[in-house]
């Protein structure tokens, strides 16, 4: 398979588990990913709460997990994982512990959001809610200048899973892009064109949410294939300590992917990275400001030295942030 997995592709696999990918940097054989849907046949194996809905894949009833971070589920998942086939779980070397990896042997099938995009503006009719998502995008890509070749559509609609109540979920490619279409989003939000959704702190912060003709749209950014730069093994992690620190973000580049890495300076001058493996802590930080983040630190090395780093979304508690601090 020609495929080189990104963070948010999305893998249906022999025994029709649905994975999305995790990040960029993948073992050769198997892809590091988390997993979305679970076959409704599955569900007696997990021990994990569900939303109360059901979705349907190529005719196979799926259920979803209700959360999907908390360190007490991925460990069940992780036994109801071992239960299907030991192969989707892999003691990574590099960073000492057990992580979900789809083996590329068991993939089905890949949905990639730039190819969803594609066959969406190729379909000859559309629903209500794909109608809206073909509109927005081009919305965007006018407003903003980026090329509708650099958009994706990911979530439900890229599954044709969705239904009237569905979100609609837009992929960037590149960072600069990402920053144009949310000045657009901006823009539109000013002229009346969409609103502004501001249902909680994090779009206080990220300002990435917004609705249009009365759907819920979402925007996210995806590295663009010249923007990944880490090989997977390129650095050995080991886990310190559950650690909180005040830290000033000194680089945001890479804030608006998943994982968000941020550039900082901690008043100890040893942490010099946080890493948010949780989508929710992308892009809420920008440089100069302060920021209070609680996570595990550990110490990577490689061929270019070593330092320390705080992860957020390690896996090990449940309380870990990254939020704005005052001063």
């Amino acid at each position: 398979m020609n495929w080189t997995p990104r963070d948010g592709d999305i893998i249906l696999t022999d025994d029709g588990l649905v994975f999305y990918t995790m990040g960029y940097a993948h073992p050769e054989d198997r892809v590091v990913a988390y997993l979305k849907y679970v076959p409704l046949s599955l569900k007696h194996l997990f021990d994990v709460p569900w939303l109360p809905y059901m979705w349907k894949l190529e005719e196979m009833p799926l259920v979803r997990p209700a959360k999907l971070y908390s360190p007490k589920i991925y460990r069940n998942v992780i036994s109801a994982l071992r239960r299907i086939s030991e192969d989707y779980v892999y003691y990574s070397p590099h960073d000492g512990k057990e992580i979900v990896t789809v083996p590329r042997g068991k993939i089905r099938r890949v949905y990639v959001p730039g190819d969803c995009l594609k066959l969406l503006l190729s379909k000859e009719r559309l629903d209500p809610l794909e109608e809206r998502a073909v509109r927005v995008v081009k919305l965007l890509s006018e407003d903003s200048g980026v090329p509708l070749s650099d958009f994706g559509i990911h979530g439900s609609i890229s599954l044709q899973i969705h239904n009237e109540e569905s979100d609609i979920d837009v992929t960037i490619y590149g960072s600069e892009n990402f920053r144009r279409v949310k000045d657009a989003l901006a823009r539109l939000a000013d002229e009346g064109v969409v609103e502004p959704l501001i249902a909680d702190r994090f779009d206080e912060l990220r300002r990435n949410r917004v609705i249009f003709e009365g759907v819920r749209v979402v925007v996210n950014a995806t590295r663009k294939l010249e923007e990944i730069s880490e090989k997977y093994g390129q650095y050995r992690c080991r886990a310190l300590k559950p650690i909180e620190v005040s830290c000033v973000v000194t680089e945001d580049w890479e804030a608006v992917f998943r994982p968000a890495v941020y550039g900082v300076e901690c008043g100890n001058g040893q942490v010099k990275q946080v890493v948010s493996m949780i989508g929710q802590f992308r892009d809420v930080a920008h440089r100069g400001e302060r920021v209070r983040v609680r996570g595990m630190l550990e110490h990577v090395e490689g061929a270019e030295g070593s330092w320390l780093r705080v992860v957020v979304g390690s896996g090990v508690e449940d309380e870990e942030y990254i939020w704005p601090a005052e001063g």
